[in-house]
């Protein structure tokens, strides 16, 4: 298998061990990702919609159009992106207008929009392409033991007419993903929130509120007496994993370590900690780690 990977613009500069443990687990799964210099961040067309919608689609679209010059589907790290590349995708393969107004624009840069690319998260890929069964059978470190809060946040279930992934409502695939490395994946209550309130974009707005859905959704996996919460987005384990530090202050509230998928993945096909970047992590990861080996 081989994807056009599309690193974002967070993992990179601020959740660089995702990116690493990205790579490491996909290299053990025999799956080659193609690093492509050419692609751009994908969030300035959200913010452009307002002002020229056409232009932020064709903002967005000019990277579809780089993997398909590649002749590879995409495969993105971070929800965000998965979402607005998807939501490009089926706006112009749905609207002949629309793409032809795109191509306009994208033809002044020798670029053209055909819709021969899927694109997809590193989960679709480990859950879809690659399966649960195949997984299973390369886990060498079962993670007896532990126990993992699955946090699905927004953007790689929803909204289900563009992403059709999983259940909306009622997800199962990362609790499955987590099943197959060993770990026991918890239920809570808090399992298909949101971290946008916990900093993301509301944070500016309402700092006091933000903090509390972040205390909401770590007391919940406390309560559950969860080991750590596995998260499958860069902006998501950046909120819950920095915004615990906030909280600490205020709440006497023992902090929950945040761990990508990729992960515990990683820890359950044999690979150490300095290969996933866990050490990079800002809740101290330790206490898990020794209960992984024990």
């Amino acid at each position: 298998m081989e994807y056009a990977f599309f690193r974002g613009c967070l993992a990179p500069i601020r959740e660089y061990g995702y990116e690493l443990s990205v790579r490491n687990i996909l290299r053990t799964l025999n799956v080659q990702l193609v690093d492509v210099e050419d692609f751009s961040c994908c969030a300035p067309a959200c913010l452009f919609y307002s002002f020229d919608f056409t232009t932020g689609v064709a903002l967005t679209a000019r990277n579809l159009c780089v993997a398909e010059e590649k002749e590879l589907d995409i495969l993105t790290m971070c929800s965000s992106c998965f979402s607005n590349l998807s939501k490009t995708r089926k706006l112009l393969t749905e609207s002949p207008e629309l793409k032809q107004q795109v191509n306009e624009i994208l033809s002044t840069i020798d670029k053209e929009f055909v819709g021969n690319t899927e694109v997809k998260h590193v989960v679709t890929v480990l859950f879809d392409d690659i399966g649960v069964n195949k997984i299973k059978e390369a886990v060498t470190n079962p993670l007896k033991g532990i126990r993992a809060a699955a946090f699905y946040g927004c953007h790689l279930i929803r909204p289900h007419d563009v992403i059709k992934f999983d259940d909306s409502e009622l997800p199962y695939t990362l609790d499955k993903l987590i099943e197959v490395t060993g770990a026991e994946s918890i239920y809570y209550k808090e399992k298909v929130g949101c971290c946008i309130g916990c900093g993301a974009f509301f944070g500016g707005v309402g700092e006091q509120v933000a903090s509390r859905l972040l205390l909401k959704i770590v007391k919940s996996a406390k309560k559950a007496k969860a080991d750590c919460i596995v998260v499958t987005c860069p902006f998501c384990a950046f909120q819950l994993d920095l915004g615990q530090f906030g909280i600490a202050e205020n709440e006497e509230t023992e902090a929950v370590p945040i761990l990508y998928y990729t992960d515990l993945l990683g820890l359950a096909l044999g690979l150490q900690p300095d290969e996933l970047g866990v050490t990079l992590h800002r809740v101290d990861v330790t206490p898990l780690l020794e209960k992984i080996k024990s």
